[in-house]
């Protein structure tokens, strides 16, 4: 690795780096928070400054390394909770989007059933789900509707159902999304 940090590989006729992305985010969907996962030979932690330099170093622009953290072992990441930002272009679109947004939120309060019709595939087959227990918050900022959204062991909600249960169509031009932070559990 160009960093200097020996990445380890594994066995097998094909080896390959080890590698990982825990919450690989949607295609279209922009992000301000990733965590990438490599099994790199020990690093003591007193060396892990330095390697944060070097990595810094080699990143193409416009990524930015905030955080390394070096673990001695085997470590697990699950994600629990992500916060995305719905961005729309006009004040009026927003104050509708807001509005639905607050419809939502009582529902969650009063723990009622969100149900949708989640597509299971391209020939259009779907499944009733309720996603309530996927959503924990709407909240119109400045900039659009902060979401935050529950993830379990059963799933999460799509940012397409997001998108729907908005009012939003997803190809709209216009709005965008971006996934602004996921909490972590480690194990």
């Amino acid at each position: 690795m160009r960093s200097g940090a020996d990445l380890i590989y594994s066995q097998g006729f094909n080896p390959h780096p080890r590698l990982s992305l825990p919450l690989p985010k949607s295609v279209g969907l922009a992000s301000d928070d990733e965590l990438f996962c490599a099994q790199v030979s020990y690093q003591p932690p007193e060396q892990s400054d330095e390697l944060f330099k070097k990595i810094t170093a080699q990143l193409p622009e416009g990524f930015f390394l905030t955080e390394l953290i070096v673990h001695d072992g085997k470590v697990s990441y699950k994600p629990l909770e992500a916060e995305y930002l719905i961005s729309v272009n006009s004040r009026e679109e927003l104050e509708e989007v807001s509005a639905q947004a607050e419809k939502l939120n009582g529902l969650i309060g009063a723990g009622e059933k969100i149900i949708i019709e989640r597509i299971l595939d391209e020939e259009g087959s779907v499944k009733t789900v309720d996603v309530g227990g996927f959503l924990k918050s709407f909240e119109q900022i400045n900039e659009g509707i902060k979401v935050i959204c529950k993830i379990t062991d059963k799933g999460t909600i799509r940012l397409d159902e997001i998108m729907r249960l908005l009012g939003l169509a997803p190809q709209r031009i216009g709005i965008s999304m971006t996934r602004k932070k996921v909490n972590w559990q480690i194990n």
